[in-house]
């Protein structure tokens, strides 16, 4: 569903609203072959990056931008939400959602430019390249005349909603935050059903970015043109708010700061690859992208990151039997943190934390005195290691920590009084390991490594140690994907789409 501030446009508005009172079954979305006015009908594994947004009431298309985040449109609401891999909205491969968020400002259906809302995923879609959102300088490309593909479960010129179409089309005309796309001679636009899926640019190196959430329009598609939210302005938001980076090649104000996980992305287009029981198996995908500069892999990053034992701080003292939760600052100037751990005692603990902020809940510690000490390393395969922290349990802490600083340190006195200060090494050293199934090729830490030396000083050093492991293991460990932390992110906001009908 597109949308023009008219009268008839209102009562779209006011159509796609009550969908939600008076909920439409999926059972009824009928999977024919139709959808994108004009377009044709997707092969197997074509586009996998557009997936259906079921769920509340309605049909919508939303957008793979990360492998946690599929983004999509307000007016689509934030129910629960149910997102489906395939080519058709009815028989996919279906992935359960976290939560949905619309955008806080988000006004109604005449509320087009911020017409964004987003959804993450419980479990990350790691074998499919994903399209992140054009930004920085690759916001430049969006402009009138530029070739676009549009991709969505829509109605089409053939028949209803359910079946994902695509085609080509072109970007008529931008106004502040929206963007006119589609008819205009190609005879491809969108329609209902396609509310929140995306006009896909591509790039000189044959990837494509998603650069807009489908908004709301007038009833009628043919020889129309579409309006959409342009998404890149909503990225501030999602980010702040997901605390997942969307956008792994630039910094929050766009300037191009690429990390690791700035390459794989979705080369595919009008090739199909593979089929949904392999997960497309084969899609084209590109390297380090350099779209805005040098890619990531010709940067040097040699310094190590920053890190500190945030929580519990140096001298606490607790009573028997209390949990402790270990909170770690990492900060990293390069090519940010991949992963976090922690010693206590001089054993290193199995859990690698790799999302901000950085932190163990629970810890048992049972009475005497730990010493803790943080690892961090970066993309680099630098390390950084904090100062140590000495808390008690029962017991009193003496006056100074007791220095425990694990392997690779040496600049710690006998006595524990020094300062391990940070160290480097390569990701086989620090206990990091690679995953060769990750989409991006970024490394993914197992949870394994070299256990750490040093000297305990809890006077029950023999059993406690194992006691901790055992708490830590229990933990639940997260993947790479959520990459670096938010700094100075702005607040910004999202959209709708509608149900069977107007999106």
């Amino acid at each position: 569903m597109r949308l023009g501030l008219t009268l008839t446009a209102l009562c779209i508005a006011t159509f796609a609203s009550n969908a939600s009172a008076a909920p439409i079954q999926e059972e009824g979305i009928e999977p024919v072959e139709p959808q994108v006015f004009g377009g044709a009908p997707a092969e197997v594994c074509q586009w996998p990056t557009t997936v259906a947004v079921t769920g509340g009431g309605g049909l919508c298309t939303g957008a793979l931008v990360h492998p946690r985040v599929i983004t999509y449109a307000a007016h689509c609401g934030d129910g629960d939400k149910q997102i489906r891999f395939g080519e058709s909205s009815t028989t996919a491969i279906t992935r359960q959602t976290e939560r949905c968020v619309t955008h806080p400002d988000y006004l109604g259906t005449t509320n087009q430019a911020q017409d964004w809302a987003f959804c993450i995923l419980e479990e990350p879609m790691l074998d499919i390249p994903f399209s992140p959102p054009a930004y920085g300088c690759e916001t430049d490309l969006i402009q009138e005349g530029q070739e676009v593909f549009l991709v969505g479960y829509g109605d089409s010129n053939v028949g209803g909603a359910g079946t994902k179409r695509w085609g080509a089309s072109v970007i008529v005309s931008t106004f502040g935050s929206t963007v006119q796309i589609g008819a205009q001679g190609t005879g491809v636009t969108t329609c209902e059903g396609d509310s929140g899926g995306t006009a896909y640019l591509p790039m000189d190196d044959g990837s494509f970015r998603s650069i807009s959430m489908v908004s709301t329009g007038l009833i009628g598609c043919n020889d129309t043109t579409g309006t959409h939210a342009l998404m890149h302005p909503a990225v501030p938001w999602i980010e702040e708010t997901s605390q997942i980076d969307i956008t792994p090649c630039h910094d929050a104000d766009g300037t191009w700061n690429p990390n690791p996980n700035c390459t794989g992305f979705f080369a595919g287009g009008s090739t199909a690859a593979g089929v949904w029981e392999d997960m497309c198996a084969g899609t084209p995908s590109t390297g380090p992208s350099a779209t805005c500069g040098e890619p990531f892999d010709t940067i040097t990053d040699d310094e190590p990151p920053e890190v500190t034992v945030a929580s519990p701080t140096q001298g606490t003292e607790l009573e028997s039997g209390a949990l402790v939760t270990i909170e770690v600052d990492a900060i990293d100037s390069g090519y940010g943190v991949e992963e976090v751990w922690i010693e206590i005692d001089g054993m290193e603990q199995a859990v690698r934390e790799t999302y901000p902020p950085f932190f163990f809940p629970d810890v048992p510690f049972p009475d005497g005195v730990y010493t803790i000490v943080a690892h961090a390393v970066d993309w680099a395969g630098n390390e950084g290691v904090s100062a140590p922290v000495t808390i008690g349990i029962n017991a009193e802490v003496p006056d100074e920590p007791a220095g425990s600083t694990g392997a690779d340190t040496d600049d710690s006195s006998a006595d524990g009084t020094g300062d391990p200060g940070p160290t480097s090494g390569d990701a086989e050293s620090t206990g990091a390991s690679t995953d060769p199934d990750a989409t991006t090729g970024a490394p993914e830490g197992d949870g394994d490594g070299d256990t750490g030396c040093g000297c305990s000083s809890s006077p029950a050093r023999g059993w406690s140690g194992m006691l901790l492991l055992l708490g830590l293991v229990g933990l639940r460990r997260r993947r790479p994907w959520a990459y670096l932390p938010m700094q100075n992110v702005e607040k910004m906001r999202p959209r709708i789409s509608s149900p069977t009908g107007p999106s």
